[in-house]
Parts: structure tokens; sequence; C-alpha cells
């Protein structure tokens, strides 16, 4: 009977904004963005999901570290990449804070007051970290110094409060510290060798991390020397930082049927998920040193596997638009690599309301790439919402409002949900604060073998005070960052991937609204 009626109203959507159930009530259904809505085709940007951009910076030299001469400052290299990638929906920057100089030290004031300027400007430019910290530059004996046990411990301590007091702007810490870019491995003295040092760091790292925030590492194996029944095990997730979908040496161990795959499968729902694909430079160039060399790096398998182990983050930067060897990489040929709604169907992989037809329900082709980046992580599709015809003033008005969460993850970190007010004026003259936890937004049931989109249902209680003035206003839907500082800035707050909806800016740039009915009286 549900669907029966879900149906019926659709049919009544299409002839105007909402139905009236009843003198009273007033119900809306809502869709997905079509591909020939306004921006219907380009990617719809959301903090702490997608696409990610990489940057390494030498704390006690202050600058880009892999080309100090151009860029010998903190912040030129972000701003620089933030422009490149600007037309690819990315809200965070893989951050690398190289310790080297700080090797049989402490860390000093100037080299936390260099961090505070890279994370001031991530706040700048609307964007969040995904935080690693390591030493050593190269690999294969290479290394010139490293970090002892010792000072890794003090290190990890020393970062702790500095950390917590930058927890709004950190989306995720990963486990660095060890070896070549902080991958455990190849480290000078040699401390991935022995599986009590690398626990002793794992566990520093995690007390490093700020409450709320997960840790992940590279492979599973690492994860595993933690007690699965400590609170320690249960924050650490993964982040793949080779994937190449055919089995290789260097894959980790990691291809699809081994048991650290399966694993991640496992536990990903719960727990954000990284990664990112070789260089193109490696996979691809015509090395005689490299033999698999030449490869592109198969883009609907990887969609599969990203949906699968519940990704939320993904490098822009690996195998996309590199430089110096070929025209076009692996990512390049997956803008030309068709996915059709079949293929997405018969492996269960989710798919947005509208994404393959226009408004006239005509098909339209999509791409590999678009796919990845439109759906990593969350991407929170309204449904149907049920409102009083008119609120009252001083008393609650019952609302609620139903979605599907058609991205591969759930939504991680704090993510307050509010219903808002907004006057003909452009000004927010309420906001009222909801019980809904966005955390819950599951796709599917992670053990349902389906993967049977859930619909989520927000329901409140919508009080109006009594000294509101009666009129008419604009109901929305605010979903800001939960911390004091992120709070009011728009780039942090979700917005709804529903072509039938506004997204509302306040014109002072604190609120970015789903304006759910443009018109809705007080009495």
């Amino acid at each position: 009977m549900k669907n029966i009626t879900t149906l019926m109203l659709a049919a009544i959507w299409t002839f105007g904004s909402f139905a009236s159930c009843g003198s009273d009530v007033r119900h809306r259904t809502f869709r997905g963005i079509y591909a020939d809505d306004p921006a219907g085709m380009e990617g719809l940007y959301n903090p702490e999901r997608g696409f990610r951009l990489e940057v390494a910076l030498d704390v006690t030299e202050k600058n880009y570290v892999w080309a100090p001469e151009k860029y010998p400052d903190i912040t030129s290299y972000l701003e620089e990449q933030s422009d490149i990638y600007a037309s690819d929906s990315v809200s965070l920057v893989q951050t690398y804070f190289y310790l080297t100089g700080a090797v049989g030290k402490d860390l000093t004031e100037a080299d936390f007051r260099t961090m505070d300027v890279f994370f001031d400007k991530l706040r700048e430019l609307g964007k969040k970290a995904v935080l690693r910290f390591a030493y050593e530059t190269q690999f294969m004996g290479r290394a010139a110094t490293g970090p002892t046990l010792e000072d890794i411990v003090r290190h990890t301590e020393q970062l702790q409060p500095f950390l917590e007091k930058n927890k709004d702007v950190i989306q995720v810490v990963q486990a660095g510290m060890i070896g070549a870019w902080g991958e455990w491995h190849s480290s000078f003295h040699g401390l991935e060798k022995s599986d009590d040092t690398k626990r002793t760091i794992l566990q520093h790292i995690c007390r490093m991390t700020p409450e709320g925030r997960a840790v992940q590492i590279r492979v599973p194996e690492y994860k595993n020397l933690l007690d699965p029944a400590l609170a320690d095990y249960k924050r650490v997730s993964f982040h793949d930082d080779f994937i190449v979908i055919k089995k290789h040496q260097w894959d980790g161990g990691m291809s699809e049927g081994t048991p650290a795959y399966e694993q991640i499968v496992r536990q990903s729902p719960f727990l954000p998920v990284d990664g990112e694909l070789p260089w193109g430079t490696w996979s691809m160039n015509e090395d005689p040193d490299n033999p698999e060399a030449g490869w592109v790096i198969d883009g609907l398998q990887t969609a599969r596997r990203l949906f699968l182990q519940h990704f939320t983050s993904l490098s822009a930067i690996h195998n996309y638009k590199e430089k110096d060897t070929k025209d076009k990489y692996s990512m390049m040929y997956w803008k030309e690599t068709p996915v059709s709604r079949t293929f997405l169907e018969e492996n269960k992989m989710p798919v947005s309301d509208g994404y393959f037809t226009k408004k006239d329900g005509s098909a339209v082709e999509r791409n590999v790439f678009d796919y990845i980046r439109d759906h990593l992580g969350y991407r929170i599709e309204l449904q149907e919402m049920t409102a009083p015809a008119a609120l009252a003033s001083g008393q609650a008005n019952p609302v609620e409002i139903s979605l599907v969460n058609r991205g591969f993850s759930t939504l991680f970190n704090e993510h307050p949900v509010y219903l808002v007010l907004v006057d003909m004026s452009g000004k927010v003259c309420h906001t009222a604060l909801t019980d809904a936890n966005v955390n819950d937004w599951q796709p599917y049931e992670p053990d349902n073998s389906a993967c049977t989109p859930l619909i989520h249902t927000i329901s409140t209680d919508l009080q109006i005070p009594a000294g509101l003035e009666k009129g008419t206003y604009r109901l929305g839907l605010w979903i800001p960052d939960g911390s004091g500082r992120l709070l009011y800035d728009n780039r942090f707050a979700i917005r709804c991937a529903n072509g039938d909806t506004q997204w509302w800016v306040s014109p002072d740039g604190k609120y970015g609204v789903n304006i759910l009915l443009d018109n809705i009286s007080i009495q």
C-alpha cells in the first residue's frame, strides 16, 4: 500500500509543489537531480566527502616539500591546487605535515604556528584535512635520517592538545609517522620490523587523535595488532594507497577475495575510508623497469570496489591531472567510460533518482568518473515531507521528512540537523534543532545482501515562539558543521541532491539551507 501511495503522491507532485492531505496538512514529494537541471552534470560540493587534494609541508622549513623553490611558504601550493581542481567538487585535502626537522627534538612553538597557518587557510577555503604526520621522504634505505620510537611518542603527546584545538577542520587522522611518506615501510630505524613498536605507535596515534575522529591505517594487518575488544581498535579504519584492482605485489594483500579485502568490506560501513590510485607517471609511463606500466586502471571495477568498501574519499591527484609524461591518465579515461543503470543495478550499487534522464524522460549517458565523484561518501536525497498547512504560533507543529542516502557511505563527525524559518527579506528568524543523527544515515543495512536503500526519517515538533511575527516564511533544512568555529559557514553545510529544491545561502554567508517550502504561513 505504501508504494502505491508514494506513486500517487508523485503523480500529484507533477502538478504542483505539494498536495493537501485534508485541510490542515500539507504533503510534498521531492525528486533527485535530472541531467538537465541547472548544473545537473556537475558535482555537488559537500563537506567531508568526495575527491581530495594532497599537500605535503615541511613544518620546520615552512615550505612545500616537493618544490620548495617554487612554493617557499605554507599555503601557496594549496591555493594553486584548489583552483586547478575547483571543478571536481573537492572539499578535502590530504595534509602531510613532515616533522623531519624535529627528529631528536621537541616540537617548537614555531612549528605549531606553521601548522596553524595551514589549518586557518583550510578554513578560509572551506576545506578539511585528511591529516597525516611523517618524517621521511625517501624509501629503499635512502632516507638520511628518521625518528626513533621515543621521538614519535614524544611528538604525539605534544600534538594531542594542538589537534584537539583544531578538531573542527580535521576530517580524519591517518596513522603515518613510520617510514617513507608515513606508509609504514622503509623507515631509517626499521621501526616497521617490530610488531610491538608498530602497536605502540598506533596506540599513541589513537591517543593523539581528537575524540570523535577516526584513525585510518594502510592495511588491516596493522589494525589487527590491536585488541579488538578495545576502543582504539573500533575507531581504526583504512586508507588504501594502491588501488589497482588487479592483484599486484604492492597491493598490501588487499585484492578482492583476500581476508584483508573482506575485513575492509565488513568494517567499512561504520568508518570513513580513504584511498588513492598509484601515480599515473608510474602505472602508465612506458618505463622499461616497470613491465606492468602503461595500463589504465579499470574505472567500472574501481567504482564497484569503492561502493563495496564504503569509500568516503579518493585522491584526485593520482592518475588524473598529472603532467610531464602521458597526455591522459586513468581518470581521464574514466571520463570516456560509460556507466549504465544496468551495470549499477546488477552490482547493487546506488542509482540516484533522475541520474540517467532529463526532465522530459529521455535518457542521457553518464561516465564512471562522474559517478564516482557524485557517490563517494554520502549523497542525501530528500523523498517526502509532511507539515501543517499553516504553522501555529506558540505551539508545536509536527513535521516529518524522509530521505535516502544514495552515496557509498554514511556521514561521520558532527552535523546537527535543524529546521529553519526564513522571512521574505532573507533573514533567518528561527532555528529548531531536531534529534536526527546523520551518523545513522546508512545507504542500506550493512548486512543486507540486496543493498536495499534505507529510508530515514526526520520527525520533530517544530515549536514556533509566541513572539515570532505572523506572516509568510520559507521553511528549510539546515545541516551545518557541528563545531562552534564552522557552524555559521555555509560551505560546511550539507546540500541535498534534489533538483526541485533551492539551495539558499544567507546574505551574510552564515547559512546554507535546503528550502523545503517556499511559502508557509504562521498564524
